[in-house]
């Protein structure tokens, strides 16, 4: 840049001149307006890896939590039950976009992609304009969930974008898509994520699906034994959790502080006595009925501190039925 009055040349970062001492204009900043709007191909596969992590991840909690709602049962009913089960979890992957755009400002799809969402003055966009603009991708966009629907909606959706027009969520609430930075590549590889991501989790169900109720539990037992040996408390150490014959997922305890022969006149373990065995089953019943769902049963075995095997519990399915 040139001095305005004796037209010297000036380095970056000057405010003066260093041969007449005038100040120096300083460049007008590019308006955030005058970024590119995102075309909808890069917005499409955006948010489309957004909805995918957001959906793997509302399956494995479902999973973990409610795993007879991802039992599919009849396989004739399987394709609608996912079809079901995707209507369901779409509003609260949707919530979930909302709540990572509000908390970092942009989601991992629109950041792959090279995207972001702001006003017309470069400013994020607060939290309940957010969860409109959101309600507005959920109906006008998604068509809730329903498919058939869905594709003339992202059709007409689509040639609003493509014309280089707003769609109807960015029109009715002042917000933008610009093009950060990036191009074909960051649409392709988002897009490659995007097939990536669900063809694994296809895949990942239909081995999961198929797998035998003692393969499913071994794999329960598998995450539940990382990290053992683990104390419970000062005085009881879980060693293991593994599954024996009969599909029984047993955990082994040791007692830190019982020797068999130090322990006459007194319960030798917990759940040795009716009352405790009964909460020990309450607790089994809320917790584990997973297990009961794969035909399985529970057993707790405890053992002192030299090793010696002090007892077992045994719950079953029968045991959540009894009144307590």
């Amino acid at each position: 840049m040139n001095c305005q009055n004796c037209g010297a040349e000036s380095q970056p970062g000057d405010s003066t001149c260093a041969r007449c001492g005038t100040a120096l204009a300083t460049p007008a900043p590019t308006p955030p307006d005058s970024l590119p709007l995102a075309t909808p191909w890069p917005r499409y596969w955006a948010r489309a890896l957004d909805l995918v992590l957001w959906m793997i991840l509302l399956g494995i909690l479902l999973g973990v939590f409610m795993p007879q709602i991802l039992d599919t049962g009849d396989r004739a009913d399987e394709r609608l039950r996912e079809q079901l089960l995707g209507v369901l979890l779409l509003p609260f992957a949707m919530a979930g976009d909302a709540v990572t755009y509000m908390l970092f400002g942009n989601t991992p799809g629109k950041w792959l992609a090279g995207l972001r969402v702001r006003d017309v003055s470069g400013q994020k966009l607060t939290p309940l304009r957010y969860l409109r603009r959101s309600s507005g991708v959920y109906v006008n966009g998604l068509a809730l969930g329903l498919g058939l629907i869905a594709i003339f909606t992202l059709i007409h959706q689509y040639r609003r974008a493509s014309s280089g027009a707003l769609t109807s969520w960015d029109e009715r609430n002042d917000s933008r898509v610009q093009h950060v930075r990036g191009g074909l590549l960051r649409t392709g590889v988002t897009a490659a994520l995007v097939v990536t991501l669900a063809a694994g989790s296809t895949g990942l169900g239909e081995y999961l699906g198929n797998m035998s109720p003692e393969d499913q539990l071994r794999l329960i037992a598998s995450v539940a034994n990382q990290g053992t040996p683990t104390m419970i408390d000062t005085k009881t150490r879980l060693d293991r959790v593994s599954v024996v014959a009969g599909n029984v997922v047993q955990y082994d305890y040791t007692l830190l502080n019982v020797s068999a022969g130090e322990t006459e006149g007194t319960a030798l373990y917990p759940g040795s006595d009716g009352d405790t065995r009964r909460e020990i089953a309450k607790q089994v019943c809320h917790d584990l009925s997973f297990v009961f769902d794969q035909d399985g049963h529970v057993r707790f075995r405890y053992a002192d501190r030299q090793g010696k095997l002090l007892g077992a519990i045994d719950i079953s399915r029968s045991d959540c039925t009894q009144k307590t």
